[in-house]
C-alpha cells in the first residue's frame, strides 16, 4: 500500500501516466513603436517625439480621423498603453480606442474615456459602444458604461482584453476590470486598431491572441428567460417624417404595408440602427412595427416601453401613448439620461378578448434608434 502511494506521488510530480492540459501556442507580445512607420495618421492628427530615450505619440482633438496601426488586422488579443489626457478635458477630446473596424469607421467598436476625471462614482466615465452602419450607438447601451478613476495631466494605464464576443477593460487598477462587456455588438469580427482623442500615448503593447481566461462565447442574456418581452414584430419600410411633423390615427399603415419581420436582440431590443442605419445626419425617418397580443379574456395590463427617439403607440386602432426621448433637450431626456431603457416609460394597456393589434411608430432624430416592449402580466396572454 505504501509503495503504491509512493508511486502515485512520483507520477503526479513527474506528470507521467496522467493526462495534462496541453499548453496553447506561445503568445507573441509586441511592443509597438510610436512613430509614423507603425502608425498611419491623418494630417495634423499626431506628433511623435522622444524624451529621455522613450518614444511618445501626442494625439490632438478633432475630427481628422484616428491614428491607425499599419499592417495589423485586429481580431482577439490584449491591448495596453499609458495615456495622459490634457486638461481641461471635453467630450470631443475623450481618449478612445477603435477596434475591429473598417477603414471609414462606419462599422467598428469603440472604448472611450469621458471627461469625468477624479469622479469615481459617475457611471459614465468609461463606455463601450459599437458603430453600426455609420451610427454611434452610445445612447442604445447604457448598461455598457461604468465609473472609473483616472486623472488629467498625469499618466494613466489602460488595458483591454478582447476574446470573441466578450471584453474586459481595466483602467489603472489591474486587479479587476473597470468595465466588462458580455456581448460585443459590432457588425465585424476583425479590422483596424486605432487611437483617437486628445492625449499623450506611451508604452503601447499589442498581444495578438492573448485573451487570458476570458471566454469567447457571449455571456447569457438575462432577459432571454423572460416571456414578457415582445420579441417578434412585423415591420414596414422607412418613410420620411420631417421635423415638426407628428403621427396621427389616419396615418396608420394598411396590413399589406408590413412586408417584413424583425426579431428583438439582447435585452429585448428591436435594433433599428442595425437594419436601417440612421443618426443625426440623415432626414428624420419613421418606421412602423406591429405585434399581435392574444388575451384569453378582456383585461387591463401594463407595458414598460424603452424607445429612441420618438414613439406613437396604437392598440386596436386607437392611440394610447406618445412621447419623445430626446437627449438634446434636457426636459425630454428619459431615464437614464436620454438612453433607451425599459425604464423609459410605463403605462396602461387595455386588451379585449381575442386578438389585439399593437402598432408602434418609431422615429429617428439623433444617433441610435430602437424599441423595447415588455408586458407586466402574462396570465391569459399569448402572442
Amino acid at each position: 500500500m505504501k509503495a503504491s502511494l509512493f508511486l502515485m506521488i512520483v507520477l503526479l510530480a513527474s506528470g507521467t501516466g496522467f493526462t495534462q492540459k496541453k499548453k496553447g501556442p506561445a503568445t507573441v507580445s509586441s511592443s509597438i513603436s510610436l512613430d509614423s512607420v507603425a502608425w498611419k495618421c491623418p494630417p495634423g492628427k499626431a506628433e511623435f517625439f522622444e524624451k529621455d530615450g522613450q518614444k511618445f505619440m501626442r494625439l490632438k482633438a478633432g475630427n481628422q480621423g484616428s491614428a491607425v496601426l499599419r499592417n495589423i488586422t485586429f481580431k482577439d488579443g490584449t491591448i495596453e498603453f499609458d495615456f495622459e489626457p490634457y486638461s481641461p478635458m471635453s467630450i470631443g477630446s475623450s481618449p478612445a480606442v477603435y477596434f475591429r473596424g473598417d477603414n471609414e469607421r462606419k462599422n467598428t467598436e469603440l472604448v472611450y474615456i469621458r471627461a469625468r476625471p477624479n469622479q469615481p462614482f459617475l457611471n459614465d466615465a468609461i463606455q463601450y459602444t459599437p458603430f453600426l452602419n455609420d451610427v454611434n450607438m452610445w445612447d442604445m447601451y447604457p448598461e455598457y458604461q461604468a465609473p472609473t478613476l483616472f486623472q488629467v495631466d498625469k499618466v494613466n494605464h489602460l488595458k483591454m482584453v478582447v476574446s470573441g464576443d466578450q471584453m474586459r477593460v481595466y483602467v489603472n487598477e489591474m486587479r479587476w476590470p473597470a468595465l466588462e462587456i458580455p456581448k460585443l455588438e459590432g457588425n465585424l469580427k476583425e479590422g483596424i486598431l486605432g487611437l483617437d482623442g486628445q492625449m499623450i500615448v506611451s508604452n503601447f503593447i499589442y498581444k495578438p491572441g492573448a485573451t487570458e481566461d476570458l471566454p469567447s462565447i457571449a455571456a447569457p442574456d438575462q432577459t432571454s428567460h423572460d416571456a414578457n418581452y415582445l420579441r417578434n414584430w412585423k415591420i414596414t419600410q422607412l418613410t420620411d417624417l420631417p421635423a415638426g411633423n407628428e403621427i396621427t390615427v389616419p396615418m396608420l399603415p394598411k396590413p399589406e404595408a408590413f412586408t417584413e419581420t424583425i426579431m428583438a436582440e439582447r435585452k429585448g431590443m428591436v435594433n433599428l440602427s442595425r437594419k436601417f442605419g440612421g443618426g443625426s445626419v440623415v432626414p428624420r425617418r419613421v418606421v412602423w412595427l406591429k405585434a399581435t397580443i392574444k388575451a384569453a379574456e378582456a383585461q387591463k395590463n401594463l407595458i414598460n416601453l424603452g424607445f429612441s427617439d420618438d414613439v406613437w403607440v396604437f392598440v386596436n386602432g386607437q392611440m394610447i401613448f406618445l412621447d419623445k426621448n430626446d437627449y438634446r433637450q434636457a426636459p425630454m431626456r428619459k431615464y437614464p439620461d436620454g438612453r433607451i431603457s425599459i425604464q423609459n416609460a410605463r403605462f396602461n394597456i387595455n386588451l379585449k378578448s381575442g386578438d389585439n393589434e399593437m402598432v408602434v411608430a418609431v422615429a429617428n432624430d439623433f444617433y441610435g434608434w430602437g424599441l423595447i416592449a415588455r408586458l407586466e402580466y402574462m396570465e391569459g396572454i399569448s402572442y
